[in-house]
């Protein structure tokens, strides 16, 4: 069951997800996307932040777990990053290309999810792409998206997400008289569980922590917090577990009111 409750409350969270979700796609994709205005704009920034604020106050009542290397609600402040992305663009497109660069990435900085996992036995690279593409244009998530060279980019994961969410609040105000919105909206539930739970959580933690470690300084470090914070908060919403649970240390609970 989420933390955040169902119903009108729901819609809501759902809300500052999607915008959540937006932001990190913008701040994960290279500055030459143009999708830079959703975290350099002084009112988008005014925006995230509130969203962001929201989520930490109604998760801030509620109890949960939190695996080795992930934060609690209080890392959940986009004011620290916002801080960081006071530099000239140019700036910030020299930093991401030292971090990401999708050639010769910082160790445990890549941003493609099959570098930071254990492939399975009988692992073929081509064929997961080539899954993952599928799964994206199941849902016509390539329909009008610029996406990355390759579908395991992180931005271009976080992006799938943010489309997800849209869809499933799309389709909830419909549900009420359309009986194909509520499968929909149903669908797009099951899908943000699914992805996150068999995908997401087996590697967005080893990139967060990897940002923090290996950056040295900028906006990466604090956006590595960040998203350490967001995983878990975003596992116990969805009910989702990580794929392998395998050397992950012992759980500690986060008290109420952190």
């Amino acid at each position: 069951m989420s933390i955040f409750g169902t119903g009108p409350e729901r819609g809501l969270i759902d809300g500052h997800r999607e915008r959540v979700y937006g932001i990190l796609a913008a701040l994960l994709s290279h500055p030459d996307e143009g999708k830079w205005g959703r975290v350099l704009n002084a009112e988008e920034q005014r925006r995230g932040i509130e969203a962001v604020d929201a989520v930490r106050s109604m998760a801030s009542s509620t109890p949960y777990t939190l695996l080795p290397g992930e934060f609690g609600c209080e890392e959940l402040d986009l004011r620290f990053l916002v801080v960081d992305l006071c530099q000239p663009l140019e700036h910030l497109k020299a930093e991401y290309e030292r971090v990401l660069c999708t050639k010769r990435p910082r160790k445990g900085c890549s941003p493609f999810a099959i570098d930071h996992q254990k492939p399975p036995a009988g692992f073929i690279q081509a064929e997961f792409l080539a899954d993952l593409a599928g799964l994206y244009r199941a849902f016509d998530f390539s329909e009008g998206n610029r996406l990355p060279r390759r579908p395991d980019h992180v931005a271009c994961e976080m992006e799938f997400m943010n489309w997800l969410i849209t869809q499933r609040r799309l389709a909830a105000r419909m549900a009420g008289v359309e009986q194909v919105a509520a499968e929909q909206s149903a669908r797009c539930d099951l899908a943000q569980h699914n992805f996150f739970s068999d995908h997401l959580s087996g590697w967005l933690g080893s990139f967060a922590t990897g940002l923090q470690k290996h950056t040295g300084g900028g906006y990466f470090e604090p956006l590595g917090r960040f998203l350490a914070a967001w995983i878990s908060l975003e596992r116990h919403h969805l009910g989702a577990e990580p794929r392998s649970r395998e050397n992950l240390g012992p759980r500690r609970e986060v008290p109420v009111g952190t």
